[in-house]
């Protein structure tokens, strides 16, 4: 691979964004490529590409890459000689890895949505000429192609699955109310007293913990959802999955400790971690005349949003749907009301099917429609 990169003619490389629906990265219009692993914060090696077709690389979701910059960023990179370091704003350390060439400079620092894998551009000077390369690497293995977390820890990942019910004592429902309308110079003392009322609130705990992390209370944060995981509370895995992708934990999301609690790395053991586990964005890629494109949201409110596109021979089909959907054992319902009116008539069955190491959900709307989505990470 090393003498590929020598033998390539000079030019510069561009980075398209990551995979929505597996690891590999777009260089370019046509070149995917695998990012590097990650052990002991250490990378080695050159990336694997491969000039690919048009129809691949449409499959493969490609995202929009986040530019890591100005005061959101997340990730910063610099170069001495050969050496790339790749660092949290903080300053922990995330990888060092050696180029094959002297790199010039640091161009760009790209992250994906779920900051799982980060890519770096770089200038380097190949055949007298200053060329931009793009290495990417897998900071954290994905949710669905590991069975357990890349980091070891302590702290225990059974999957909450108590049947508690949820107070609906007036009294809590009030305090509730009143922290969601807090003002922000409140809300930390407002959901304080929700959790006074009802000591294991998942919700508080949940609001708590978001506002922690914008005080950089990072530590005390990871607490509140520790013990949110352990509180035994029916809907307390549905706030640990909303944790996992809320842009207010973006400072903690590499936190070994964080991953572990909200089960970032970890299969899902539930239905409803299987439905949500990747943030309720599903997508099925469309062919001409053949497969529609179909994109399918779901919520923790328990209402969905589904689009089916079909293009053949110059006809185009749009079809936009929305109702609720719901958990039936293993299984997924999508309930799509007539009228206003929901029967029998107007269910959708939909189960999870395995697509080599991840889950896959097809779902029969009616005789004439029937998809199969895959997870996307956004």
């Amino acid at each position: 691979m090393a003498l590929a990169l020598v033998a390539a003619p000079a030019a510069a490389d561009t980075f398209g964004g990551f995979s929505g629906v597996d690891k590999p990265y777009l260089v370019n219009q046509d070149r995917v490529c695998t990012p590097l692993s990650v052990t002991n914060a250490t990378a080695s090696g050159v990336p694997s590409c491969e000039k690919t077709a048009a129809d691949v690389v449409a499959k493969l979701s490609i995202k929009d890459p986040i530019v890591q910059r100005g005061p959101k960023a997340s990730f910063e990179a610099s170069a001495s000689g050969k050496t790339l370091t790749v660092t949290k704003k903080s300053g922990d350390k995330l990888v060092t890895w050696n180029a094959p060439d002297a790199i010039g400079k640091i161009v760009d620092v790209y992250a994906s949505q779920y900051e799982d894998r980060v890519a770096v551009a770089y200038t380097t000077r190949r055949l007298g000429k200053e060329v931009t390369d793009v290495v990417a690497f897998e900071l954290v293995k994905t949710t669905g192609r590991e069975t357990t977390p890349t980091t070891p820890s302590t702290t225990p990942t059974t999957p909450t699955t108590a049947t508690t019910p949820v107070p609906e004592d007036p009294k809590v429902q009030k305090a509730i109310e009143a922290a969601r309308k807090a003002s922000k110079t409140k809300a930390l003392a407002a959901w304080q007293n929700v959790l006074v009322v009802d000591g294991e609130n998942s919700e508080a705990r949940y609001r708590i913990a978001a506002l922690q992390v914008a005080k950089k209370q990072n530590a005390e944060a990871i607490e509140q959802l520790s013990a949110l995981e352990k509180s035994g509370r029916a809907d307390a895995i549905e706030w640990l999955v909303e944790a996992r992708f809320d842009k207010v934990f973006a400072p903690v999301r590499a936190d070994a400790k964080f991953r572990a609690t909200v089960g970032l790395d970890r299969k899902a053991a539930t239905t409803y971690e299987r439905l949500m586990g990747f943030g309720g964005q599903w997508e099925q890629t469309g062919t001409s005349c053949d497969t529609p494109e179909v994109r399918m949201t779901t919520s923790r409110d328990r209402t969905f949003k589904l689009r089916v596109k079909a293009a053949c021979q110059g006809q185009t089909i749009d079809q936009p749907f929305k109702g609720n959907w719901r958990i039936d054992g293993d299984k997924i319902t999508l309930v799509l009301p007539t009228n206003g009116k929901a029967t029998v008539k107007d269910e959708a069955p939909c189960e999870f099917e395995a697509r080599k190491d991840e889950d896959a959900l097809h779902c029969q709307l009616d005789r004439d429609l029937e998809f199969t989505v895959l997870p996307t990470r956004r």
